[in-house]
C-alpha cells in the first residue's frame, strides 16, 4: 500500500463532505430568512433538504471515507487535555483530520443543528403551518418544541460564532482550515497524529455513497409525506 510521504499534499476531505460543509451555512441562513419573512412553505422545504443532508452526514460518519468517519476524530479526555494544554506552544500536536478540540466542536455543532431541526418537526405557527410530526405529540409537547425551536436558534448562532473565531485563531497559528475545506487536501508532516495510507483516500466509495443518499431521501419522504 502506498504510504503517506512527508510534505505531500494528500486528500483528507472527500467532495461530499465539502459540499455538506459549505451547504450547511447557506441552508441555515435560508431557513432563518424564510422564517423571518413569513415564508413558512419555503422554510419547510429548506428543512427537508437539511434533514436529508444531516442524515447523509450521520451515515457517512459511519461508512464514508476514512477521515469523514466519526471514529477518526472522536478522542478521549487524555488526547483533548494534551492538545488543549499545548495549543499555544510549539509542541502542539498536529492532525490532518479534526484535532481533539475541532472534533468536539463538530459533534457540538451537529448536535445543535440536529436539535434545531428535530424541534422544528413538531412545531406550529398556530395558523396555517405545522411541522410534519406535529400531530404525533400532545399540544403541550408541541408548544415546548416550538418555544425551544425559537429560543435555541440564538444559541446556535453563538456556536457558529465560536466556530468562526476558532478558524481565525488557527489561521494566526499557521493552519489554513478554510483552504483545506475548499481543496480537500492538507500537507502531511512528520508531526501529524492521524496519517493514513494514501491508498485509503484514492478511491471514492460510490456504492456506499448511493446507499447513504437513498436512505437519506427515503427518511425525508417518510417523515414529510407518509407520516
Amino acid at each position: 500500500m502506498a504510504q503517506v510521504k512527508l510534505n505531500q499534499d494528500i486528500k483528507v476531505w472527500d467532495w461530499s463532505i465539502r459540499v455538506f460543509h459549505w451547504s450547511l451555512p447557506v441552508l441555515i441562513f435560508l431557513m432563518w430568512f424564510t422564517q423571518d419573512q413569513g415564508e413558512l412553505d419555503r422554510h419547510m422545504l429548506c428543512g427537508q433538504v437539511l434533514l436529508g443532508m444531516l442524515t447523509y452526514r450521520l451515515i457517512w460518519g459511519l461508512v464514508g471515507t476514512p477521515y469523514a468517519r466519526f471514529k477518526h476524530f472522536l478522542y478521549g479526555p487524555k488526547a483533548f487535555l494534551n492538545y488543549a494544554t499545548k495549543f499555544f506552544s510549539d509542541k502542539k500536536p498536529r492532525y490532518l483530520s479534526h484535532n481533539p478540540m475541532g472534533g468536539l466542536m463538530v459533534f457540538v455543532l451537529m448536535g445543535a443543528v440536529i436539535f434545531q431541526l428535530v424541534s422544528g418537526l413538531f412545531t406550529t405557527d398556530d395558523i396555517f403551518t405545522q411541522g410534519p410530526l406535529y400531530d404525533s405529540v400532545s399540544r403541550s409537547t408541541s408548544a415546548w418544541f416550538s418555544r425551544w425551536h425559537s429560543f435555541f436558534f440564538d444559541g446556535l448562532l453563538v456556536l457558529i460564532g465560536l466556530h468562526l473565531a476558532a478558524i481565525l485563531l488557527y489561521k494566526f497559528r499557521g493552519e489554513g482550515l478554510v483552504k483545506a475545506m475548499f481543496s480537500g487536501k492538507k500537507e502531511a508532516t512528520e508531526e501529524d497524529q492521524d496519517r493514513l495510507n494514501v491508498q485509503e483516500m484514492e478511491h471514492f466509495p460510490w456504492v456506499r455513497f448511493f446507499f447513504a443518499v437513498a436512505l437519506s431521501i427515503s427518511l425525508v419522504f417518510v417523515i414529510f409525506y407518509y407520516i
